[in-house]
């Protein structure tokens, strides 16, 4: 058995050759030092003492020596396994030593699966006693790990329906509702894994019970991609030929705009060419079908995954990397989509490595990757990644592309306040968007624009572009853009002195997100966040609830700079720790313009303390 720390359930090192969950040396006595560990662990990067002292230890009479303590506590635990010290602190682990959190983070999801701590929380058991700053950001480290942990359940529930272990993907499925019971993407998988199980009955049962959930604790009715998973399938296209113009005219639909009819035309091509055993056309299908589910604003990215999972291991079979390259693409955007950063992380490499040659692939790649970059707030990469997409956009002439990775560029400078380069770099992308047709997605590109506007204080430049974009989010359908022009009219009527309108807009902004099922988590956040902003220095009873429900989210997501902003919200409301937990929080992001908005909330939470 390899050297490790285990931080998934019971906290534990272990020595090469211990059996699972035997440490090699005696634990470090005390909570402090385990907590110690798990943050190293977790920042994933060297950590200043300042912070540390002042997370950790911050109660103790002397807090730089009971940090001094701490650590030699742990460089006598981990004796073999990793060695500990310096200023910022390194966790520096020996030559094939594991973590098990960055296991479930970075690693294959079958590996994933096989720790002994899986499902567990984060540092089970122990309790962080004296500072409510380290109570904080625990709770929140804790809800990050519960989402990494649905995430590999996910991922390994269709890759198991994908290659025909139905009993395996049922176990999984109901693993993963019982990790997350208010998502809809677990139920949905459930049904499907329990209709490719042969159990239709125990399908139609697990729909009416998940429709019946959602109605009691939600209030909502379930979308329609829990229902369509119980309909039948579509007739099989007749031929290898009807199968072929299926697909091109489904492709055609699609480029249209007319998705309806893509994915009614692409799932009666998938049936015919499975109904043929022709794994070529199967991928080539199932690609293109996942392709269009994803981008379409009223597909199903639940049935994109399992379509493109099928498109994964056909095209392996048709020696096709090219389509098998596609599919890990749109497999890593639908984990953007839902926040599921590592995972997204770990197929766009696998695309690159499929086809890493088509400036087209990598333009796309760089675009969603350098999106995930920036929600978790890694500026400098994101970045670096999106000018290199630009790049390959224009190189591979795909205007789309190159539009939404100048998008993706501006909105970064919006989110660090640099306001000439991101009218600059959003101006280039309405252009680009307009010349290429890409209609649909330019509200969220002129939104930002108009934020920009808001800031310098230009209310009627703001108020018409916030209009334009909010009157064409609604014509083309896309709830995500509507509420992001939601959020900015909100903040617009605020700065305008119409409070009622404000906190009526700005209530709305996530629910409009949340009629869609598969819209960008990012969005839904940030308009958490603006509604936080509001409410909280205005007194509205609802805020602190609000609060609450951003930080939840963000941290189950890793959202960096939204747990921060969440914990400048508590500290506002002068919860004790949270001026603390936010000053360490916002320390470890890269945004000056957030510094500065931090310093301020951090004071005042002090002259109040």
């Amino acid at each position: 058995m390899a050297a490790g720390i285990t931080l998934l359930g019971p906290p534990a090192v272990r020595g090469a050759g211990d059996a699972p969950g035997v440490g090699g040396a005696p634990g470090p006595r005390g909570t402090k030092a385990w907590l110690l560990l798990a943050y190293l662990v977790l920042a994933e990067r060297p950590v200043p003492r300042a912070r540390l002292a002042r997370l950790l230890v911050d109660d103790a009479d002397d807090p730089g020596a009971a940090l001094r303590w701490n650590l030699s506590q742990l460089r006598r635990t981990l004796a073999g396994v990793a060695d500990v010290g310096g200023d910022p602190v390194a966790l520096d682990l020996r030559p094939g030593a594991v973590v098990d959190v960055r296991v479930l983070a970075h690693g294959p999801v079958e590996r994933a699966l096989a720790l002994p701590g899986f499902g567990g929380a984060l540092l089970e058991g122990v309790v962080p006693r004296g500072s409510a700053a380290l109570e904080l950001w625990l709770a929140g480290e804790r809800e990050r790990v519960a989402g990494l942990t649905a995430g590999v359940l996910h991922e390994a529930a269709h890759a198991r329906l994908a290659r025909g272990d139905a009993a395996g993907a049922v176990a999984l499925a109901a693993r993963l509702v019982e990790a997350e019971p208010l998502a809809e993407r677990g139920h949905e998988l459930w049904v499907r894994a329990l209709l490719a199980a042969g159990d239709r009955a125990g399908a139609e049962r697990r729909a009416a019970r998940s429709a019946e959930l959602l109605r009691r604790e939600l209030g909502v009715e379930p979308s329609p991609g829990l229902t369509a998973a119980l309909g039948p399938a579509p007739a099989p296209a007749p031929s290898p030929a009807a199968v072929d113009a299926a697909v091109e005219g489904g492709d055609g639909a699609a480029t249209a705009g007319a998705y309806e009819r893509a994915i009614e035309l692409l799932r009666a091509a998938l049936a015919g060419a499975r109904a043929l055993d022709d794994p070529a056309r199967v991928a080539r299908a199932s690609g293109a079908l996942g392709r269009v589910l994803v981008h379409g604003v009223r597909g199903s990215d639940e049935e994109a995954v399992a379509v493109l999972h099928g498109a994964l291991l056909a095209a392996r079979r048709a020696d096709d990397p090219r389509v098998a390259a596609r599919a890990a693409l749109e497999l890593g955007h639908v984990e953007l989509l839902r926040g599921r950063y590592p995972r997204a992380a770990s197929w766009f490499d696998r695309a690159l490595r499929l086809d890493g040659a088509d400036p087209r692939l990598r333009a796309w790649v760089g675009v969603f990757a350098g999106m995930a970059l920036s929600d978790r707030a890694e500026y400098p990469a994101a970045a670096t990644t999106l000018g290199a997409a630009v790049d390959d956009a224009r190189a591979a002439r795909a205007p789309r592309a190159e539009a939404y990775a100048l998008t993706a560029l501006g909105r970064g400078h919006v989110l660090l306040d640099e306001r000439d380069e991101a009218r600059r770099r959003l101006d280039e992308a309405c252009e680009v968007a307009q010349e290429a047709g890409a209609t649909s997605f330019l509200p969220f590109p002129r939104a930002l624009r108009a934020e920009v506007l808001l800031r310098d204080g230009d209310l009627d430049g703001a108020g018409a572009g916030l209009e334009g974009a909010y009157a064409l989010a609604c014509q083309v359908g896309d709830p995500c853009w509507e509420a992001y022009a939601l959020r900015g009219r909100g903040l617009l009527a605020a700065a305008r002195g119409d409070g009622a309108t404000a906190l009526a807009l700005l209530a709305e902004a996530p629910a409009a997100c949340r009629r869609q099922r598969d819209a960008h988590d990012w969005v839904q956040a940030h308009a958490l966040d603006a509604l936080c902003g509001y409410a909280v220095p205005h007194g509205v009873p609802g805020a602190p609830g609000w609060v609450d429900e951003l930080e939840a989210f963000a941290a189950r997501r890793g959202m960096t700079e939204l747990v921060a902003r969440a914990a400048l919200h508590r500290a506002a409301l002068g919860q004790a720790g949270a001026a603390e937990h936010a000053a360490a929080l916002v320390a470890g992001v890269a945004n000056p313009w957030l510094a500065r908005t931090a310093a301020g909330v951090v004071a005042r939470a002090a002259a109040r303390g």
